[in-house]
């Protein structure tokens, strides 16, 4: 009998201030490595005047995915939320344990020892990166973005 693995989803909250969705998210790789802002100030009057920018170096693996066809989504109910009511959903920071999307790829991530699976969640998007150092994430002004 094979046993099943189920993803565990839990919030990642590298800074204080995330109140809402990210409207989506802006994905940039080059010599450094890969960028990650999440646009949280194109959300309505709720969200932040700001957006939140994560440089998560060289990594040896991600993935943007329009939302609807994220292959690895498990179900919402076992995932951290936040809002309420009608804007209540997914918290859009997230580690993924016991990743279906890892284990696929367990093999070449020889050089990459611990490393960790973050999900960034936007209205639209769903980026998964792989990366086996602790991200920098910090709160940038919208021109900067």
């Amino acid at each position: 009998m094979t046993e099943v693995i189920v993803e565990r989803h839990e919030k990642w909250e590298p800074v204080e201030g995330i109140v809402t969705a990210a409207a989506r998210a802006v994905v940039r790789e080059d010599h450094e490595g890969l960028v990650v802002t999440m646009m949280f100030s194109e959300i309505s009057d709720d969200g932040p005047d700001s957006d939140l920018r994560i440089k998560f170096g060289r990594v040896p693996a991600y993935t943007v995915y329009e939302e609807f066809v994220h292959p690895w989504d498990s179900p919402q109910t076992e995932s951290p939320m936040i809002g309420e009511g009608s804007k209540r959903c997914v918290f859009p920071l997230l580690l993924i344990h016991d990743s279906a999307w890892v284990r696929s790829l367990s093999d070449r991530l020889i050089g990459f020892p611990d490393s960790v699976h973050y999900r960034l969640l936007t209205l639209d998007q769903i980026v998964d990166v792989l990366c086996n150092k602790q991200p920098e994430v910090s709160w940038v002004n919208v021109v900067e973005s």
